[in-house]
């Protein structure tokens, strides 16, 4: 019925598939991990500054069970995998973090409006309004297969 070409291309496909689920079923658990200082299999968590303002990142993210876009009005302190907690400035108009580093936490200064869209790798992007208007700073996390991206950021109205 199938020539000795077409089914073992048929059966590598079949494979190749359920490899490939597999690999997504494990990025998938991986992602809801509490964020350390580290990479992980799903990647490494970023922040990018796309605005004409500067903008800060945080190292670690010190709480668990929360998913990119969580956020606290307490700022993260800790140390994890033996990181201390550091910070690093986001200058305007496309700062990014170092690249093959992880950082969890972007800071939505006190007293503005941010608005940052997450790019989620093997997940779905969005955007989300962070008003800190007339009152503290904020922190909001990134996991690990996301990028946080500052898209407006404003202390007169949100953008």
């Amino acid at each position: 019925m199938f020539s000795k070409k077409v089914l073992p291309r048929r059966l590598g496909r079949a494979a190749g598939a359920v490899t490939a689920m597999a690999f997504v079923a494990v990025l998938g658990s991986a992602t809801a991990a509490n964020a350390g200082a580290s990479c992980s299999l799903a990647g490494c968590s970023s922040s990018v500054n796309d605005t004409a303002l500067g903008a800060t990142a945080l190292k670690n993210w010190c709480r668990g069970g929360d998913s990119t876009g969580a956020w606290t009005a307490t700022q993260p302190t800790c140390k994890s995998d033996n990181v201390a907690q550091t910070t690093y400035y986001l200058s305007s108009g496309g700062g990014h973090t170092p690249y093959q580093e992880d950082w969890d936490t972007l800071r939505i200064d006190a007293g503005y409006c941010y608005k940052v869209k997450f790019i989620v790798d093997l997940g779905s992007d969005f955007t989300k309004t962070y008003d800190r208007r007339g009152t503290s700073a904020a922190y909001v996390k990134a996991a690990d297969n996301a990028d946080a991206h500052v898209v407006g950021q404003s202390s007169s109205s949100c953008p």
